[in-house]
């Protein structure tokens, strides 16, 4: 059970057809669509129906921080930069290839752990209202954005934040395939820990989904990315041997 949780799933076996990096990529990324796109808007819905609040995870600092309605281009760029990724940082190798699997994996289970907690303990972002109230007298793209995401977004599927975790294993992702490029590392870096800030100025999140979203993809890190990277590693190495032992 363990070596097939560390290991490289059956799912992606469609994918790993692809020869080409680009339908490799895009097949890994339908492959999750439904898992980390319906099932998502399946929850919300759930959550809204439900009209039940298992908890309220406001604190004080949510009083503190501002609601910066720019911030929204920050906040979307989830969408724009970090989830397709991939099609920018990362190389046709077996390593690279086995590694964007692996971490497609792990964004599996933050999810499916995710929406467990979103049905049975909702937390209902009612600070959007602040957010609701500036914007109603306002006018132009800034009021339409917000409105459409308000309409495709209830706010519900608060806490972990999936902006927050998909961003970050998105990111750790786009450091390994930089590797050597410090300047490519260091700038993704900051830019995801501004998309993950920008969930609390935008009025979309609480402060406490933050914090739970970088506490699971820790979680997730240490109990499957850590050995399934170094699984691969060995798997890797022990290819290589075999090789130069048959030359």
């Amino acid at each position: 059970m363990r070596e097939s949780f560390h290991g490289i799933w059956p799912i992606w076996k469609i994918a790993q057809k692809r020869e080409s990096r680009l339908g490799f990529v895009l097949t890994v990324g339908v492959l999750l669509a439904p898992i980390l796109c319906t099932l998502y808007v399946v929850t919300n819905r759930i959550a809204a129906a439900m009209d039940h609040v298992g908890w309220d995870p406001k604190m004080g600092l949510d009083d503190q921080i501002p609601f910066i309605p720019i911030s929204i281009f920050i906040y979307l760029s989830l969408f724009f930069l970090f989830i397709p990724l991939p099609l920018f940082c990362m190389s046709n190798t077996e390593r690279a290839r086995r590694e964007l699997m692996l971490f497609g994996q792990a964004l599996i289970v933050i999810n499916l752990i995710s929406y467990v907690v979103f049905i049975l303990s909702p937390a209902e972002v009612y600070i959007r209202d602040v957010a609701v109230l500036e914007m109603e007298n306002q006018t132009g793209l800034l009021k339409e954005m917000y409105e459409g995401m308000w309409v495709l977004d209830k706010p519900y599927n608060a806490w972990p934040s999936l902006h927050v975790t998909v961003a970050t294993v998105m990111t750790l992702f786009a450091i390994r395939c930089w590797n050597g490029k410090p300047g490519l590392q260091w700038g993704i870096g900051l830019m995801c820990v501004l998309m993950c800030l920008s969930i609390t100025t935008t009025k979309q999140h609480f402060a406490w989904d933050l914090i739970t979203g970088w506490a699971l993809v820790a979680a997730v890190w240490f109990a499957q990315i850590r050995p399934s990277l170094q699984r691969i590693e060995v798997d890797l190495q022990e290819s290589k041997t075999d090789n130069q032992s048959l030359h």
